[in-house]
């Protein structure tokens, strides 16, 4: 599957993996499955690893698209909840900023897109050397 996530309740956030080329369907409903998952919860952070993620077939039309259709998804985050994206390349980090800019204002919760893992890690409130820390790149690296 191009889209997978598991859900980390102790850490009060979601780990999704973004692999080869994701269409915006499948980012849809990859976010529409963490929505019903019964681990959901509004407040949990969402990091989104897209180091494996191409992403060469989607355009500023797919980002403006995927934007508006992940309204109804924006409607169930909690306003204090944050979405980090882990985008080391230069095709995803591209694209990842340009639907950070295209969602400014109209999503209710704070998205950030890094090079680095640290990065992506610190936005969500995780703290580096912290046990948290360690249990997140555990299941990270297990995927």
């Amino acid at each position: 599957m191009p889209v997978t996530f598991k859900v980390l309740p102790e850490l009060n956030l979601v780990l999704s993996w973004f692999r080869g080329d994701v269409s915006t369907a499948q980012h849809i409903a990859s976010f529409q499955a963490y929505a019903a998952d019964p681990l959901f919860d509004g407040k949990q952070h969402v990091l989104v690893d897209m180091s494996n993620c191409t992403l060469e077939s989607s355009y500023f039309d797919d980002m403006q698209r995927l934007a508006y259709q992940m309204k109804s998804y924006y409607s169930v985050r909690d306003l204090s909840s944050k979405t980090s994206a882990y985008a080391p390349g230069d095709v995803a980090y591209g694209m990842s900023r340009m639907y950070q800019s295209i969602t400014e204002g109209n999503s209710p919760w704070a998205f950030g897109v890094f090079r680095t893992r640290h990065e992506a890690i610190a936005f969500v409130d995780i703290q580096p050397g912290s046990a948290q820390e360690a249990l997140l790149l555990a299941n990270w690296d297990a995927n």
